[in-house]
């Protein structure tokens, strides 16, 4: 599936109150965010925190943080795996992550 597909289901999870299946699927934008970065700039996509760093680098200039939103949706993964948030810091960090996630696939194509 695509960034923008992960994002439009994890959003009707949300919608749903399934906050850990929203937090699952937005890692799964997110993780594939990074890897539509790195095949248009013809990068190797080995890790994401050494992609994350190599994207930040390129972009020094715009003052994109790559790595940032990396750790920060994290926080997504560690919810979805551990349930580490309770339901109104989802809603918020969710907020942030889906942002993080739409404004780097336009960066992407």
């Amino acid at each position: 599936m695509t960034p923008l597909e992960y994002v439009e289901r994890a959003d009707r999870e949300l919608a749903f109150g399934r906050h850990r299946q929203a937090a699952a699927l937005m890692w799964k934008a997110t993780e594939a965010t990074f890897t539509a970065l790195a095949q248009a700039r013809g990068l190797e996509c080995r890790d994401l925190l050494s992609l994350a760093r190599a994207l930040d680098a390129e972009n020094s200039v715009s003052r994109k943080h790559y790595l940032g939103g990396l750790v920060a949706n994290g926080l997504m993964k560690d919810h979805a795996e551990m349930g580490v948030l309770e339901d109104y810091e989802v809603e918020f960090s969710y907020t942030d992550a889906r942002q993080f996630v739409l404004d780097s696939c336009r960066d992407s194509g």
